[in-house]
């Protein structure tokens, strides 16, 4: 089987690939790059490698050098400590990191990509291409432990890309706007999908509101990848209809009601989506009109994936499992993690979930968040919600804190322009939920953590 690229250079050479607003790279001119850097990285003489990169075209074309030489890659979060990013790359036995911008880390080779580049002259190579070979190697967060290295196969890419190909729809015309981290799988399966259906990847290397608005009326993208909050930065700039776009992925984070209600008032196509780096990004997919029946539904798997509630209680609640051809066969690190998989097969998400009669799926919360009080099971999302309904409360988060008499209560962090007295809050809460899942503590403070995806670091707090 020839590696997608070298496909695509075939029957779509002339197709634009790679597009960043200034230089764009078509399909056969990004093979005929990749090859020429790939017999510069073989000489390397390593099957796995560390890329320190961001979201430009060299970052993508140093990736695809990297698979054509038939090298792993791990990838870098740029926002980790160098303590964090040398325990990931010892734990997956790398010595050498390739860098497109400056990066001094004792212990390791850094190869810079511009030195790198220097060296391409007329002499190509190409490895043999396997799907069951391992792509690239992520890191799960580490909350609860030493972080986790995932090893995601072209296979399981794949399997990715063809079930957002069902659920979401793309096809060789689709351009699709992404800010979203490379590093990150979300950002990474943009670029698989425009690999594999031959589509046009417009990558722009970070979100400023006004400039993404002049790229979505200027230059027509069909496709946006995005976080909860910079669509709501966009609406807030003027993003009130849809221009060229006929869809908008949103993932990381959670959406509020009140978002989804002014997106749809904007006839914004806003496709709600659940996934890990486990599971090669989404499996789950949320249409517009599931987004009215149920603003906190994450939609249906796929066909090509099964899921189900493990154990579920009387509320139908329990731990969600998925399997399919995307989810990767086992962790890299630590070794002989048990525990993973169920006795049929089925990856064990540790995300708390309901899967209702219609077939949508309602992810709550991690596993490890859940607030267990007096035996009562509180889901420190639907405070988050409550807490945001309040006027002028723009941000909110909940965690459990220790109790003598009932192990554990919630209490909150909020963020507002002014600081909202106790007293108001606990008649807030009291008139909107049960007595016991009223937080015991109230926060004022100015901004909360999230990750580069969007994700709300409630870890950070809890320590």
């Amino acid at each position: 089987m020839e590696f997608w690229l070298k496909k695509q250079a075939e029957i779509n050479g002339d197709g634009i690939f790679l597009d960043d607003g200034n230089v764009r790279y078509n399909f056969y001119d990004t093979y005929q790059y990749a090859s020429k850097l790939a017999f510069v990285l073989s000489k390397l003489n390593r099957n796995r490698i560390g890329l320190y990169i961001d979201n430009t075209i060299k970052s993508a074309l140093l990736i695809n050098a990297c698979w054509v030489a038939g090298i792993e890659i791990a990838l870098l979060n740029t926002r980790l400590t160098k303590r964090e990013m040398q325990d990931q790359m010892a734990s997956v036995e790398i010595d050498t990191i390739i860098t497109i911008n400056d990066l001094k880390i004792d212990g390791f080779h850094i190869a810079k990509f511009e030195s790198l580049e220097a060296e391409i002259a007329e002499q190509y190579f190409e490895t043999t291409f396997s799907l069951e070979n391992i792509a690239s190697i992520m890191f799960t967060s580490g909350t609860t432990g030493p972080q986790k290295a995932v090893p995601q196969t072209f296979s399981n890419h794949y399997a990715s890309a063809l079930g957002c190909k069902e659920s979401l729809g793309f096809n060789g015309q689709t351009k699709w706007l992404s800010v979203l981290p490379i590093y990150h799988i979300s950002g990474l399966s943009v670029l698989l999908r425009g690999l594999i259906e031959g589509f046009t990847v417009r990558l722009e290397k970070k979100f400023d509101t006004i400039y993404m608005l002049k790229i979505i009326k200027d230059e027509h993208p069909t496709h946006v990848s995005l976080v909860p909050q910079t669509l709501k930065w966009l609406m807030e700039g003027g993003l009130t209809e849809p221009y060229q776009i006929e869809k908008i992925l949103l993932g990381g984070a959670k959406l509020s009601s009140s978002l989804i209600e002014q997106a749809l008032s904007y006839n914004l196509p806003i496709y709600n989506s659940f996934g890990m780096t486990e599971t090669c990004s989404q499996f789950l997919t949320a249409s517009p009109d599931m987004l009215k029946d149920r603003f906190d539904t994450v939609g249906k798997p796929s066909g090509n994936i099964a899921v189900k509630i493990k154990n579920p209680n009387d509320q139908g609640h329990g731990e969600l499992l998925i399997k399919g051809d995307n989810v990767m066969k086992g962790y890299l690190y630590p070794k002989h993690i048990s525990n993973t998989f169920d006795e049929e097969g089925y990856f064990k998400t540790g995300d708390i979930a309901e899967i209702n009669h219609e077939g949508y799926v309602m992810v709550y919360d991690r596993r490890k968040d859940l607030i267990i009080s007096g035996g009562e099971n509180i889901y420190p999302y639907q405070i988050e919600t409550i807490a945001k309904q309040y006027p002028g409360i723009e941000d909110a988060l909940c965690i459990g804190m220790k109790d003598d008499e009932w192990g554990e209560v919630p209490m909150l962090y909020y963020v507002s322009n002014y600081e909202v007295s106790n007293e108001d809050l606990m008649r807030h809460f009291e008139n909107n939920v049960a007595k016991f899942k009223v937080p015991k503590q109230f926060n004022h403070v100015k901004s909360l953590p999230y990750t580069s995806t969007g994700k709300l670091q409630r870890n950070r707090f809890k320590k």
